[in-house]
């Protein structure tokens, strides 16, 4: 574990290496100069490179815009804007450029995955000081924020935009089925999905209720196991998803329903409309699917593609002996930070502040781009124009059981995806044991994380 042992050696190596790392701390904290406050005065020209990942050319354009406001505020602030051309390869590629010396000044990435490896190994700089210095509160934002910005102790970034997810449901096929409202539990869910699929004469599905595979617009084990309250570790930061009785009652509900439509009509029907996710056939947007767990996103994008549906949103159903769930859900989204090593880490801070904190920046990028607005005062803003649809998503952020998952760990999420391995194997009908199982899991992800492995 190299992130930290480096500052211990050097405590004890020479007095000018140990003047030298404190120079460095002292500049990555922002000590190396007091940060402006105000556009008054004379100010020295600065460039500050900027790295996000909207590649998108509307998106860059939006991104532009949005950032006008900034550019008054600080003219004398170059802004250097550098769209990331693969997102995916996005926060792999920046702790490379942080190790080599050459990051940007202020990283916008869309996920949060790294925030746990970026605080450990030191990689984006400790914001307290600046947040201190400034005044700046966390509870403008709702408390899901910490769940992804924070990391033992350091706040190593801050949310510019965020993703909710919730249930989209087909209200004319409600109708159709005498169904009158949304499940709000997760027998209810089982019940309208069976009610609402149609079979082809051959036994096939011509429209599934609900499709409850892994990744079928981005769901995952643990979003089922949210229904219960399930978590991935305990207090000690051990994973128990063996002993936590969520995950098998949450992981028994999915097979049940996958049993019912029978394995290989679903993963069939699946086949067909995976891949279809970020198109004008997504399978909820063309009627081939009652219901769909999705983002917020979807509700532009239903827009934009002229979806010929009548929908609604509303949370993801709780489980039924877990009432206290209901309205809550995974978030997450883009984020901000300073990289360590950043040529101007003031005026960076001065960029990070108004990409997380100003209301019409964050209003004019949610009205762009159709993501959750993250502070209380961009969220009741009447320049927001967002479909009625949205409002379950802004909720969902802002419900005190809402965080981030799977959570933060000092190596990234990677062990994840051992879980998610299980659960294939698992509604495929190659486990006869579940709780065997999931003791396995618990014990590949602690010797994973032992080992260090990163995502």
């Amino acid at each position: 574990m190299k992130r930290r042992l480096l500052l211990y050696f050097a405590l004890v190596a020479a007095l000018a290496l140990a003047a030298s790392l404190a120079l460095v701390l002292a500049a990555g904290c922002g000590g190396k100069k007091s940060t402006p406050t105000s556009t008054s005065g004379s100010h020295a020209p600065v460039t500050i490179t900027v790295w996000h990942p909207w590649t998108v050319s509307s998106e860059k354009k939006g991104f532009e815009n949005a950032v006008a406001g900034f550019r008054q505020q600080y003219p004398w602030i170059t802004l250097k804007i550098v769209p990331y051309p693969n997102s995916d390869e996005f926060d792999t590629n920046l702790i490379k450029n942080i190790n080599a010396g050459t990051p940007p000044d202020v990283m916008i990435s869309f996920g949060p995955d790294y925030v746990g490896k970026y605080a450990a190994d030191n990689l984006l700089i400790d914001l307290k000081p600046y947040m201190d210095r400034d005044s700046f509160a966390m509870d403008q934002f709702a408390p899901a924020a910490l769940s992804y910005t924070a990391f033992q102790g350091k706040q190593v970034a801050l949310p510019v935009l965020t993703d909710a997810y919730g249930l989209y449901y087909n209200k004319d096929m409600f109708a159709k089925a005498g169904i009158s409202s949304p499940p709000k539990t997760m027998s209810e869910l089982m019940t309208d999905a069976k009610k609402l699929t149609v079979r082809n004469s051959d036994g096939s599905i011509a429209v599934a209720g609900f499709v409850p595979l892994l990744d079928f617009n981005e769901i995952g084990p643990a979003d089922f196991a949210h229904a219960w309250g399930g978590t991935y570790f305990d207090a000690n930061g051990q994973p128990h998803i063996g002993t936590d009785p969520a995950w098998a009652s949450a992981l028994t509900w999915q097979k049940q329903l996958v049993d019912w439509y029978g394995y290989s009509a679903i993963t069939d029907f699946y086949g067909t409309y995976v891949d279809k996710e970020w198109t004008s056939q997504q399978a909820f947007e063309t009627g081939k699917v009652a219901m769909c767990w999705d983002g917020e996103w979807r509700t532009a994008m239903i827009a934009n593609d002229k979806a010929n549906v009548n929908y609604g949103t509303a949370p993801f159903p709780a489980a039924d002996d877990h009432p206290e769930m209901y309205g809550s859900g995974r978030v997450g989204g883009t984020i901000t930070g300073i990289p360590r090593g950043a040529q101007h880490p003031d005026e960076a801070w001065l960029l990070v502040k108004y990409l997380s904190t100003s209301t019409d920046f964050l209003v004019s990028l949610a009205n762009g781009l159709g993501n959750v607005p993250t502070t209380k005062a961009s969220a009741a803003s009447s320049a927001l124009h967002l479909v009625p649809q949205f409002q379950t998503f802004i909720d969902v952020w802002n419900n005190p059981k809402s965080g981030f998952s799977p959570p933060l760990t000092a190596t990234g999420s990677g062990y994840a995806d051992i879980l998610n391995s299980f659960d294939e194997k698992w509604v495929s009908g190659k486990v006869s044991d579940l709780q065997a199982g999931l003791t396995q899991v618990d014990t590949d992800i602690a010797n994973q994380l032992a080992l260090g492995t990163g995502p």
